[in-house]
């Protein structure tokens, strides 16, 4: 075995030691004893020059050094063992795992993953859902869904629209508060204002209702307290539950609330805005040729032109 492929199976022994910390289970998922994992690390720090390794008394702990060719290995072993399985099986088989924010998962997603599934009937689907973002280093993610500032340095990305903002509550609520011919400053002084903060986390939870704000030519509307009366809630759908039960106005997602919206559940009493975010496709950098992930890529691409298509008629 000459030196470079020596370093090479001595760093997937490392890889696997670097996971657990402990180099007996490193031998145990290797089939080779305690002592040959201990030899093989000795041997890759030697030919590395610095110490992967903090070795105490009963326990081990990753260097600085480690740390950071561990979180390497993981990200080339990961597209390693992806390309053999996109060799073997032409790749439109196994799994496809999707990662996206619940309610749009829910009220986007779900509605038309049948006609997706229809098309590739071997890809299993994951769907993940989670409001803040996954982790792509750790967690077995290989599309997810955001809505964001389309912003993600190091990932491929690509924007699937642009969203907007707009004020909703239900007819019996409209009735009560702005079935008048007071200024709209005025009948909003008295409403409760429901504010919603998911995929937002680490925002003020007045985050949406201040974008609207700002983009209201009226200065009452500009100078409008906001935070007076209350309530918040960090799931979008629910939220929505909350408007169309007269817990006050709320601040929505149109793409989520169209249906609401159509069918009359919930009516907007006040103009809409942009909300300067919208819903980005993201995976790993390179992994955008695959074909379960190009599959899906041009699939939910169809969908959005279908949608333009039906709304230009």
């Amino acid at each position: 075995m000459n030196q470079k492929q020596q370093m090479l199976s001595n760093m997937y022994t490392f890889a696997i030691a670097g996971k657990s910390l402990s180099f007996t289970k490193a031998g145990e998922e290797l089939f080779i004893t305690q002592g040959a994992v201990s030899q093989r690390i000795k041997s890759l720090e030697k030919q590395l020059g610095f110490s992967l390794f903090v070795r105490l008394t009963r326990r081990l702990e990753l260097t600085n050094e480690g740390k950071r060719l561990l979180h390497a290995l993981n990200q080339s072993f990961e597209v390693i063992f992806s390309e053999l399985d996109d060799i073997k099986f032409n790749e439109l088989r196994g799994e496809l795992y999707i990662g996206a924010a619940p309610t749009f998962a829910q009220r986007w997603i779900l509605e038309r993953l049948p006609d997706f599934q229809q098309r590739y009937p071997n890809l299993k689907i994951k769907l993940r859902v989670k409001a803040s973002r996954l982790d792509f280093q750790h967690e077995p993610v290989d599309i997810a869904i955001y809505y964001s500032n389309n912003e993600h340095p190091g990932f491929y990305h690509k924007r699937l629209f642009d969203e907007v903002l707009v004020p909703v509550c239900s007819p019996q609520y409209f009735d009560e508060y702005f079935d008048n011919a007071d200024p709209v400053a005025t009948q909003l002084s008295n409403v409760s204002f429901i504010h919603c903060t998911e995929s937002l986390e680490g925002t003020e939870p007045d985050i949406e209702w201040s974008v609207w704000r700002d983009h209201q030519q009226d200065e009452e509307l500009q100078s409008l307290d906001i935070m007076k009366r209350t309530f918040q809630i960090n799931h979008s759908d629910m939220a929505m539950i909350a408007a169309r039960n007269g817990l006050g106005i709320g601040i929505a997602r149109k793409s989520l609330v169209q249906e609401y919206l159509e069918n009359g559940q919930l009516v907007m009493p006040l103009s809409e805005a942009p909300s300067g975010l919208g819903y980005d496709l993201i995976c790993m950098q390179g992994q955008q040729t695959r074909p379960k992930i190009a599959a899906f890529l041009n699939w939910i691409s169809s969908q959005f032109t279908m949608l333009d298509a039906r709304k230009n008629c």
